[in-house]
């Protein structure tokens, strides 16, 4: 079974991290998610607080590394675990997702050089190259999407990498959504 880990973090955008979980957990998917503050309890941009399945980055491998966009996101640039892992990731093979202001990790890590991206409008100042008029981008081990608006498109596309275009629709059909 394949496995994703997702990670949480102070006013991380709770749409795009939920409906990314739901998805590849209806999909089949062992998602974990992992708490980056010191609680598994994590609050969102928007006052909703999650609960995460364990405190700190797991010692275990994954298949795909997934990040949420919203304001926090800004302050894991300065969390050199958090880049580390990513970079070890990618250099690894694992699939890397990022949403919304996320891509800019991928960014710092010197990973959005070699693919094409998109992201948050607000994000252009240094992520020039975003695509920002597509709401999903996949190139490679790399998947990202422009904002909230593409939470459920960015969640099939990281299952369409693990599966099958007829498995997404299965999926995608369940939650009465069309592709």
């Amino acid at each position: 079974m394949k496995s994703a880990l997702v990670f949480l973090f102070t006013d991380f955008e709770e749409i795009e991290a939920i409906s990314t979980i739901d998805i590849l957990r209806r999909g089949g998917i062992n998602v974990v998610v992992a708490s980056l503050t010191d609680e598994k309890s994590v609050v969102g941009a928007h006052k909703i607080v999650c609960l995460a399945d364990v405190v700190g980055i797991p010692e275990r491998d994954f298949d795909a590394i997934i990040i949420p966009g919203g304001p926090g996101v800004l302050r894991l640039r300065n969390d050199k675990r958090v880049l580390k892992f990513i970079q070890e990731q990618y250099d690894n093979g694992k699939l890397m997702a990022a949403i919304c202001a996320a891509p800019i990790l991928l960014h710092d890590g010197g990973i959005l050089d070699k693919h094409h991206y998109t992201c948050h409008f607000s994000m252009l100042s240094e992520l020039k190259e975003g695509r920002i008029h597509e709401l999903v981008v996949s190139d490679g081990n790399v998947i990202t999407a422009c904002g909230p608006g593409a939470g459920i498109n960015f969640g099939l596309a990281i299952l369409e990498f693990f599966s099958n275009v007829s498995h997404v629709r299965e999926v995608a059909h369940g939650m009465m959504c069309d592709l």
